[in-house]
């Protein structure tokens, strides 16, 4: 009997190896569409930091590290905002840096107000994962509809 074992776990992490930056990041932000968050989360190494600037109204600015605080950061998303449109458009890569840019609106929870913002999202990736993400946004749009 052959053990099979090697040659699953070697073609179980071609998919990951295979892709470059651009389709890792692509990966990514299909995984968010479809919810997946445990498949995005997988994308991140496990020492990450994303730096979302933004006024003290907005919830979830500030710098996480690690994925636990990228789990913090999607749940308090997820508790404060109705995401209505996250629409990435462009996609341009350069080495290990891949920028998004894009636009979103989404209504807040807690005001019933509405904000549509345009974004840029930087990637830097190392060894297939992203090791930072640096938001770039409106935040005076976004907190406005934080505001009572």
């Amino acid at each position: 009997m052959y053990n099979l074992l090697p040659a699953l776990i070697f073609l179980m992490t071609q998919n990951l190896f295979d892709m470059d930056n651009l389709q890792i990041i692509q990966q990514m932000y299909k995984n968010f569409a479809e919810k997946n968050m445990e498949a995005v989360l997988g994308c991140f190494d496990k020492e990450v930091v994303w730096i979302r600037p933004g006024e003290p109204e907005i919830p979830f600015a500030g710098v996480f590290k690690g994925v636990e605080g990228l789990v913090k950061m999607f749940t308090i998303v997820a508790q404060t905002v109705k995401i209505n449109v996250f629409n990435p458009k462009k996609f341009l890569v350069q080495d290990d840096l891949v920028a998004v840019i894009g636009d979103d609106q989404a209504d807040v929870i807690a005001t019933g107000k509405s904000y549509r913002s345009e974004w840029v999202y930087l990637y830097t990736l190392k060894d297939y994962k992203i090791i930072h993400v640096q938001v770039y946004i409106d935040t005076l749009e976004v907190a406005k509809a934080f505001r009572p």
